[in-house]
């Protein structure tokens, strides 16, 4: 796990290329249609390609942490199915990654092959003309249809996607039944299993925790938004702000008696990294919490857990079942010396076999999430299917262009209503004003 970061202070750029929402409706479907008929779902050819012995050599630009396993399971898998390649994996942080993209595409710099990045980076980098297309014909089956799309402009992929992450909740079963509790069916329940783990468990384990101090909005409040039937943004345009709702105001009160004392870890406001958050998680101090696949990839790992088979994953339980969207893509920057070799890299290393041997070995959430659905899979993990039912229910929640943009701003007046110095009303009241007055000064609404 990596260090907390100051999480994505760049300009989300989502329009242009995604599916347009339906009012209410659900987001993602299992897969597009095959643009090809794959043999199981594209799996790896094992012809060579064409270039030439002397530049078989890739430099991927990636983030460091458990995407560093992962990477490399990719890394280890297409080595097995193509002539070697040396791979050159340049590790970073979150916003580091991001800075330093920004840093070389402005230079025209030749340095990296392979840029592995977030949804939010796609469309920026895609209209300053820094990405290289992948191609009309890229097979997608088992990638939800938003994500798939996020990555195709104008009918070519630019982006191809490679890590399938959500943000969703666990709970810990064994620290619930010794309340003489069920699974949680819904926030009332949460609350209200929270708050008798903080009374009867005590210092040994508490209810609730979340990623609130840096996080707060894109880790927790955004998700219980959409269980709660509200909206960052229109879901109609993806622009317009529609924290103006009575659910909006809902959500903030939510996770605001979530992560009050008599409910939550007492680190909740002070986690020291994301580390932190997770090992407590593993060491059985947290019953319930919002997370992402990372997170706790290793609750089930006996060298690591403590909580081995105890924990489950479910979507956040409002009216609404739903989990937010967190992909991660593979693109080819315009610049890059081995263009062929990375572009057939991406098509072998987003293939579901190649996916499926990730998983098992690196415990890669794969973007074909058919994967979690395949018998070996399944049958290596008791997780597989709670991924599955996660990944099926996922939402995108900031899909404005603005939204990266203003996000700390967003994160300090959330945080001001969880310490109890804003109303959840005027801290809502204050965010919807922060999303009008970005959404104006771009542009988008007159």
């Amino acid at each position: 796990m990596s260090p907390k970061l100051t999480r994505r202070q760049f300009l989300y750029a989502a329009v242009g290329g995604a599916a347009v929402l339906a009012a209410g409706g659900l987001i993602y479907a299992l897969g597009q249609t095959p643009r090809r008929q794959p043999t199981q779902a594209a799996s790896a050819q094992t012809s060579s390609p064409s270039a030439t012995a002397q530049s078989r050599s890739l430099t991927i630009f990636a983030r460091s942490a458990y995407h560093q396993q992962i990477n490399r399971a990719l890394m280890d898998y297409y080595n097995s199915h193509r002539p070697p390649v040396q791979f050159n994996y340049i590790p970073k942080g979150y916003s580091e990654e991001y800075q330093a993209i920004l840093l070389a595409m402005k230079n025209k710099s030749s340095d990296y092959d392979i840029l592995y990045i977030d949804e939010p980076w796609i469309y920026e980098l895609y209209i300053n003309g820094w990405l290289d297309p992948l191609g009309k014909d890229l097979d997608t089956t088992g990638i939800p249809t938003y994500s798939a799309q996020l990555g195709e402009f104008n009918g070519e992929f630019y982006g191809m996607p490679v890590v399938g992450n959500f943000n969703f909740m666990f709970y810990n079963l064994n620290i619930i039944e010794k309340v003489g509790e069920s699974p949680p069916k819904s926030w009332d329940d949460v609350l209200r299993i929270a708050e008798e783990v903080n009374q009867k468990l005590a210092p040994q384990s508490y209810g609730w925790s979340g990623n609130y101090p840096d996080g707060v909005i894109s880790d927790v409040y955004a998700t219980v938004l959409l269980s709660l039937g509200g909206y960052m943004f229109d879901p109609k345009d993806r622009i317009t702000p529609t924290l103006d709702t009575p659910e909006a105001v809902e959500a903030m009160k939510l996770i605001v008696e979530l992560a009050s004392p008599k409910r939550a870890h007492p680190k909740t406001m002070s986690w020291s990294s994301l580390t932190e958050y997770s090992d407590a998680i593993l060491a059985g101090e947290v019953a319930m919490g919002a997370v992402w696949n990372g997170w706790v990839a290793d609750v089930d790992n006996p060298q690591r857990s403590k909580v081995v088979g105890q924990t489950y994953f479910i979507p956040m339980p409002g009216p609404k079942r739903v989990s937010q969207t967190g992909f991660w893509y593979y693109v080819v920057p315009v610049y890059g010396r081995n263009k062929d070799l990375a572009k057939d890299y991406i098509t072998v290393a987003t293939s579901y076999d190649a996916q499926k041997y990730a998983y098992l070995k690196a415990g890669l959430p794969p973007a074909r999430i058919n994967v979690y659905e395949d018998p070996e899979v399944k049958q290596s993990s008791r997780l597989a299917g709670m991924f599955y039912d996660v990944a099926k229910v996922g939402m995108p929640a900031r899909t404005s262009p603005v939204y990266m943009d203003v996000e700390s701003q967003l994160i300090a007046v959330a945080n001001k209503a969880v310490l109890g110095q804003l109303t959840p009303e005027a801290a809502v009241q204050q965010m919807q004003q922060i999303l009008m007055d970005a959404t104006k000064r771009a542009g988008l609404l007159h």
